[in-house]
């Protein structure tokens, strides 16, 4: 169950957002380029696959270390939500009727997780970066109220305005974590995640208390 603040009213909510079955033994196996089951990524790759939110990239490869698309991401969360049925608007010019995204990105729009990029326009096939990430994620938990701020992180005033609340919910939840350079720990914001770690945040994402 998620708590969050209504924007408009002010009126604290509840909802429940979806809880996945226990994950079997190693689902990913079936790829041969997963990482082995001690490496960080690999309990996150094994969620995804289990629940049919990431498939394959063709033949037997997952390709974690591949970037994943705005398509791509919106059409994760449409499978968290049971594919539900919608109607086509055509809500960006750049999305036809019969794309295989189509349908997640007209449910995202109408749902206000997604706004896209300006002109009508969604870039589907753009690669992701992470501070879109956190904002489709805090858009899909309704929102909910931040409080503090991005001080910790040395480019904290690289992140687009847009993303900025997003951003502290998503950290501050343990959903999306920094760079670490050495000593120092970056939010990287523009910078595009890889196959395997948006398989890490989605599961942190979905398993949060």
């Amino acid at each position: 169950v998620k708590t969050y603040t209504c924007t408009v009213c002010g009126e604290t909510k509840t909802e429940s957002i979806p809880k996945l079955p226990p994950v079997p033994e190693c689902p990913s196996k079936i790829f041969s380029d997963v990482p082995d089951k001690d490496h960080w990524a690999h309990e996150g790759i094994d969620y995804a696959v289990a629940n049919g939110l990431m498939k394959g990239t063709g033949g037997d490869k997952f390709s974690p270390k591949g970037t994943l698309t705005r398509a791509e991401l919106v059409t994760i969360l449409y499978r968290v939500a049971g594919e539900p049925e919608v109607e086509f608007k055509g809500v960006f010019t750049d999305v036809a009727d019969d794309a295989w995204y189509s349908d997640a990105i007209e449910w995202a729009a109408a749902n206000e997780i997604v706004n896209g990029i300006g002109d009508n326009k969604f870039a589907p096939a753009n690669i992701i970066t992470r501070e879109q990430i956190a904002t489709i994620l805090y858009r899909y938990a309704k929102s909910p109220a931040v409080e503090g701020d991005l001080k910790a992180f040395p480019d904290a005033e690289s992140v687009n305005g847009f993303a900025v609340d997003a951003m502290i919910w998503a950290t501050k939840e343990g959903i999306i974590k920094g760079i670490a350079s050495g000593d120092v720990t970056n939010l990287a914001p523009q910078a595009s995640a890889t196959r395997e770690q948006i398989a890490s945040i989605i599961m942190r994402y979905l398993e949060a208390e």
